[in-house]
């Protein structure tokens, strides 16, 4: 008995940092048709798109992720309760709805998921929900041969260009390059 691979339910960030270098087709090369995203995900990234200036991100997502999965009435009091729990004072009220909605829709529906997304609070808020992240879905790209090293550091530069704090594995190009080439 063969058992179906897990879907990969994105979040914004992920979206976004893929999509800087224009590597969001690295993501469906790694997870085929077994991609997902909620309404509210899509939403945020419209929102992200013309705030940070990223031309096609919404585009380049649609086409990866398709149409977006949309709560059913039993599950928008779930989302209302862990959003709650999630949000700390002086948050924005936009914050955590899109990883709360999704976390919410796995857990609901018992849906064999994994959570990609970079924010440390929602995945914790999600397990028993596995999770991963910018920097392991760009080492399992590399490790295929999806990625090189050029693209590699393209998106590590856009990372950092953006204003981002990559993990101290990957700090530095050369840590980073370092920790892709170790198996």
């Amino acid at each position: 008995m063969t058992r179906d691979a897990p879907l990969f339910f994105h979040d914004t960030a992920v979206l976004i940092n893929f999509h800087r270098p224009g590597m969001i087709p690295v993501l469906g090369s790694l997870f085929g048709t077994k991609v997902r995203w909620t309404a509210t995900i899509r939403r945020e990234c419209e929102r992200q798109e013309g705030r940070l200036q990223l031309p096609g991100l919404v585009t380049a997502a649609d086409g990866l992720l398709g149409t977006p999965i949309v709560p059913e009435t039993a599950e928008h009091l779930p989302i209302r309760q862990l959003r709650t729990l999630m949000a700390s004072p002086g948050d924005h009220p936009d914050e955590h709805w899109g990883e709360a909605e999704t976390i919410a829709i796995i857990h609901q529906r018992r849906l064999d998921a994994v959570l990609v997304t970079d924010d440390g609070d929602a995945r914790r808020w999600a397990t028993p929900i596995r999770s991963v992240g910018t920097w392991r879905l760009l080492k399992l790209a590399h490790r295929r041969g999806d990625v090189n090293d050029d693209d590699a550091l393209r998106l590590w530069q856009a990372f950092i260009d953006a204003g981002g704090h990559p993990p101290r594995d990957v700090a530095t190009r050369n840590r980073m390059l370092t920790w892709f080439r170790d198996r």
